[in-house]
């Protein structure tokens, strides 16, 4: 009986980059690309549908997402923010990712962005607080008594994590 085994050792094409070996996995980018700005349009280079969906899984709660937006940041050139609004049970729901400049219009995710959510208790929306193109509160869309929104941060984001 012969036995034989493959080698993991990777090969070198003729041009010099690594070749493909049966068995190894190729690495995955780390960054996804979300946004492409031009003078006059914002292309979404991850469809906005695709983009929903990701939130609805990184909420995890049951929080319906159905607008997305790409929205520059208060007071900070180059600073962009990948926002995800919707509900659950009735009580608005916002997250918000930064976004990394490629140096040509075009926006990236990080796995390691940190996420910032918003959950209204008793408000009918929420809004993200600036200072120096960094989010460092909230505010409810009017005060009545005992409304307010709560920031929950946190360290990284799954939103395309393979499932």
């Amino acid at each position: 009986m012969l036995m034989s085994c493959e080698s993991t050792k990777p090969g070198k094409s003729e041009f010099g980059s690594p070749t493909r070996i049966k068995g190894e996995a190729i690495a995955k980018p780390e960054s996804r690309q979300i946004v492409h700005f031009t003078d006059t349009t914002t292309e979404y280079k991850t469809p906005r549908n695709e983009l929903a969906q990701a939130f609805i899984r990184q909420f995890g709660d049951g929080t319906v997402v159905d607008k997305i937006q790409v929205r520059k940041a208060p007071g900070a050139s180059g600073s962009y923010y990948l926002i995800g609004l919707g509900l659950r049970n009735g009580m608005f729901r916002a997250m918000a990712l930064p976004l990394n400049g490629g140096g040509d219009n075009t926006y990236y995710l990080r796995p390691s962005a940190e996420r910032y959510i918003l959950t209204s208790v008793g408000c009918p929306a929420c809004f993200f607080n600036f200072e120096n193109g960094r989010i460092v509160g909230t505010s409810c869309s009017e005060n009545s008594g005992g409304s307010h929104c709560d920031l929950k941060i946190e360290a990284a984001n799954e939103l395309f994590a393979a499932q």
